[in-house]
């Protein structure tokens, strides 16, 4: 049997990106959600649309720790300074010259998954800038 977490990320091939739906933020909500019956984003679901929405409404992009720790906490997760398979995380990559964004991902242990404009991409990070423990075990 594929474990769940595979499974998840396999979902996620599936999605399209959709701001405020389907993008990595949201995706990483539902594995939380799905793992531990919580939804750190669902004052976030729907709110916005666009990568312009997404940052008046969250501040994501200008500062992404400040935008999702505090949904983390208010579920109960606890930062983790050593991220186990099926903890999430805030993911610094660097998209070209000089152009550094971060990205909600779940890590699948030395490589992490991530749903980008362009889809789902796996590999390990330049920088962790924040995870959580989930409390996921594999059956």
């Amino acid at each position: 049997a594929l474990p769940i977490l595979f499974a998840e990320v396999n979902r996620w091939a599936s999605q399209r990106f959709v701001w405020g739906i389907s993008d990595c933020v949201m995706l990483v909500a539902d594995w939380v959600q799905r793992v531990t019956g919580q939804d750190p984003a669902e004052d976030l679901r729907f709110a916005y649309s666009s990568a312009g929405e997404c940052q008046r409404v969250t501040g994501f992009f200008t500062d992404p720790l400040a935008a999702i720790a505090p949904r983390m906490e208010r579920i109960g997760l606890l930062p983790t300074e050593q991220p186990v398979r099926g903890d999430v995380g805030l993911l610094m990559q660097i998209d070209g010259p000089a152009r550094q964004r971060v990205h909600a991902g779940l890590c699948l242990g030395k490589y992490w998954a991530v749903q980008a404009e362009t889809g789902v991409q796996c590999g390990a990070p330049q920088k962790i800038v924040g995870a959580w423990g989930v409390g996921y075990h594999e059956t």
